[in-house]
């Protein structure tokens, strides 16, 4: 058989190379001539009749895809096509054609935004994974809060073609490209090293931070919506040379030379370049197009017709600059000024608030009933001493601090796996953990072998538990392991006060401050301290207060003492006085209320006298203004009414008592090695004195505008009495108006843009009812293509 072969392999190998020329011959050609025949595909017809192939509108998306300004999305300096200067972005997005085109065709662009709403609605902003306060929505509060409430329009949609949707999808994509990712992350790693404690996130540079991992125009509206841009284009190009535009192939390549010049120079300095003249980079953006001159030219020409028709129709609009100017002479009229308002810790805005504001003086100080009648604030006080007889948790001694600090737990990482198998196992470790768990009791673990089965035996989280136990043990068993961490941590500078009684945030665990002040005050320095057995501090005293000294409002109400005292009182309270009321206090059954439940019925019979006295003061002053059933919270916001009319008739009749009765807003203290000295506690009650400018068109006017442009320089206001407590009246000092030939141009500038974007969404409407009734524009050769392509594979 064999001999046969060879006897005959020369006719066998001509047989063999004839039949694989015939194959590669036919099915090369079959492959050449389908995929030409995909090419050339007719994807629509224009509105003048003419096919357009799926090559050709390929080409015009594949151009208008990316642009310019994404070389910071994705890519570097080669990703986008930097020929296109932003069609998508300027003349789509920003104008509002793109939301009207989505509209219109909302039908075809359906399967794209519902499945990108499904992933947006699943999608989750980066937090530093130590810190989270740390991450992109808190950096987008502080440079582009306008980010957040887009992204939570999105999220929140349940249809993608809201109107607010897709212009929340807009106004994101343009953002983004003004706030992309690599400044993000550029913030991110600020905010890092603002907090040195917090550990650099390594993944940080890793993490894809484009917001919902979109990158293109396409990523954000979906291919559909892409081609439909592209299909408009078309058209709206051929409608413009009907109207007698005309641009040529030598502006279209002049223009595109102008591009990419300008992003050359952007890039010229770049190590990544890879080029050397701007004519080299033109080239080899057309070579990574796919695409040479000619073609280049005959898209960038459809996209200048389309630009000139619609740019035409905005600049078309006019505007009259005598209006406007006189628009903004009312607009920009101004006042100037300084308003006197409460501190802000003063800003009494409900019933609660002021029973804070009643315990505090009740406790510092001794007033009589006719000063509550009055009431007037106190300006003298009871000694620290007589304070803390009775209330000591409103007296407290400061200290300036240099602390270190270390968390116990922290040095759990020292112990390995095997040092606590071994603990865990030994006679002493073992007689520990079966006083702690005693469901190891139980077991056999007479040796070390029965006491790794026995627990080993256990579940997971017990395990867990008996491993953590072992841990801390074994580092309890290591105290200069707290020392040697105490050396390494980074001490810090911290102001502290301590009292008596009560808690702090500075030392953890503290609930008693006595011990700890003892300490401080007879030495400067303290090696180890804890409170709880568990965070440990190392502590230096760089400087101490001579004396104790009273708590102001605001430092108590921030520490939460006034919260207790006022339950302490009003549970009192309760006990005398439900006895005369039952029916009020008592359930069905004859049990008394829980006093949570009456709290608020209790504190307006505690302070009925004064809540009357507030009336009724208020009454005499405005008596028009009073309603005639005041609730009680709002009662509360005018407690300090009297007491800020006082101080305004008193700065009326004589304005230079301004610096001794009123105070500037408090700056954050300078970091210094002494304590500085605690002010007289009357100085709390004065109002802040700050300087006001205001326009009639401000939208965040602090005052009422109605009534400060109708006074003259020199005037006053009434006290003003905003339901948020924040009492406060204003002088005025001048008047003036900021109207100038630059304010009248932007006001123009900007009237122009909003009206030119009007006229150009009305060109579009009706330019769409053209393309529609004649059916110029179809992504039905989508579908066709989805149908056939399985069958053209199975064919060659």
């Amino acid at each position: 058989m064999l001999g046969f072969f060879r006897r005959h392999q020369k006719y066998f190998f001509i047989v063999i190379t004839v039949v694989i020329v015939i194959s590669f011959s036919f099915f090369g050609t079959y492959s050449t001539l389908s995929n030409s025949s995909f090419r050339e595909q007719i994807a629509f017809r224009t509105i003048n009749g003419t096919d357009i192939t799926r090559h050709q509108l390929d080409e015009m998306v594949a151009f208008i895809g990316t642009d310019s300004t994404d070389k910071l999305m994705f890519g570097g300096i080669w990703g986008p096509n930097f020929l296109n200067d932003g069609v998508i972005a300027k003349d789509f997005m920003q104008t509002g054609l793109g939301v009207i085109l989505a509209t219109q065709y909302a039908n075809d662009m359906n399967p794209d935004l519902i499945a990108r709403l499904d992933k947006e609605k699943r999608f989750s902003l980066y937090v530093h994974p130590q810190a989270r306060f740390i991450g992109v929505e808190s950096a987008w509060n502080y440079f582009a809060p306008a980010m957040t409430s887009y992204y939570n329009q999105i999220r929140s949609a349940s249809n993608p073609f809201d109107p607010s949707a897709l212009q929340a999808r807009a106004a994101l994509f343009l953002m983004e490209k003004q706030f992309p990712q690599q400044l993000l992350r550029q913030v991110l790693r600020y905010q890092e090293k603002q907090n040195n404690w917090i550990t650099p996130d390594r993944n940080l540079d890793r993490t894809d931070l484009s917001l919902f991992g979109y990158h293109t125009a396409e990523d954000w509206f979906g291919p559909r919506f892409m081609r439909l841009a592209a299909q408009f284009i078309m058209n709206a190009a051929i409608i413009a040379e009907q109207k007698g535009y005309e641009v040529s192939k030598a502006d279209a390549l002049a223009d595109l030379a102008r591009n990419a010049e300008m992003s050359y120079q952007q890039n010229a300095r770049s190590p990544h370049l890879g080029v050397a003249t701007s004519q080299e980079y033109y080239n080899e953006q057309m070579r990574r197009l796919g695409m040479d001159q000619n073609s280049a030219a005959g898209v960038w020409r459809q996209v200048m017709l389309f630009r000139r028709l619609f740019q035409d129709m905005g600049s078309s609009v006019l505007i009259d600059p005598h209006t406007f100017k006189e628009f903004n002479t009312y607009a920009l009229e101004s006042v100037n000024g300084e308003i006197y308002r409460l501190p802000k810790e003063l800003r009494i805005n409900n019933l609660q608030s002021m029973q804070k504001l009643e315990a505090y003086i009740d406790a510092v100080s001794k007033r009589l009933d006719t000063d509550k009648a009055k009431l007037t604030l106190p300006t003298t006080f009871l000694s620290a001493a007589l304070v803390k007889i009775k209330y000591p948790e409103l007296v407290r001694k400061r200290y300036l601090l240099e602390i270190a600090q270390v968390n116990k737990k922290s040095l759990e990482g020292n112990v390995g796996l095997k040092e606590s198998w071994n603990w865990e196992a030994s006679d002493k470790g073992w007689e520990l953990l079966t006083k702690q768990f005693p469901e190891l009791g139980i077991k056999k673990g007479k040796t070390q072998e029965e006491r790794f089965v026995a627990i080993e035996s256990l579940d997971g989280k017990t395990r867990d538990r008996i491993d953590a136990y072992a841990r801390n043990a074994i580092v309890e068993a290591h105290p200069e392991w707290i020392d040697q961490a105490l050396d390494n941590a980074t001490p810090t500078k911290v102001s502290v006060s301590l009292h008596d009684k009560g808690g702090n945030y500075t030392f953890s665990g503290l609930t008693d401050g006595k011990d700890l002040m003892k300490q401080l005050d007879a030495n400067d320095k303290i090696a180890q301290y804890t409170a709880d057995k568990t965070v440990y501090y190392r502590i230096a005293v760089i400087d101490r207060a001579a004396q104790p000294e009273i708590l102001t409002f605001a430092e108590a109400d921030r520490e939460g003492v006034l919260s207790k005292l006022i339950d302490k009182q009003l549970e009192t309270y309760y006990t005398t006085i439900r006895e005369s009321d039952p029916e009020e206090f008592q359930k069905e059954d004859k049990s008394w209320k829980a006093f949570t439940d009456v709290k608020s019925t209790i504190a307006e019979k505690y302070y009925s006298k004064l809540l009357n006295s507030i009336k009724s003061n208020y009454a005499a002053a405005i008596s028009s203004e009073v309603p005639p059933e005041m609730i009680a919270d709002y009662a509360a916001t005018l407690r300090l009414y009297p007491y800020v009319k006082d101080l305004k008739e008193k700065l009326q009749k004589d304005q230079s008592l301004a610096a001794t009765l009123t105070r500037e807003p408090t700056s954050e203290k300078e970091d210094t090695d002494t304590l500085s000295a605690q002010p007289p506690l009357a100085d709390q009650w004065k109002l802040e004195r700050t300087p006001y400018q205001n326009t009639r068109s401000s939208g965040e006017a602090l005052l009422d505008n109605s009534q400060v442009f109708t006074l003259e320089a020199g005037d006053w206001t009434k006290v003003n009495t905003p339901a948020n407590g924040d009492l406060n009246f204003f002088h005025v000092a001048s008047k003036g108006n900021n109207v100038s030939n630059k304010t009248v141009n932007d006001a123009i500038a900007q009237a122009r843009g909003i009206l030119s974007a009007d006229a150009q969404q009305h060109l579009m409407y009706h330019i769409l009812t053209k393309i529609q009734e004649k059916g110029a524009m179809s992504l039905e050769y989508m579908n066709q293509t989805a149908e056939r392509e399985p069958t053209e594979e199975v064919e060659g």
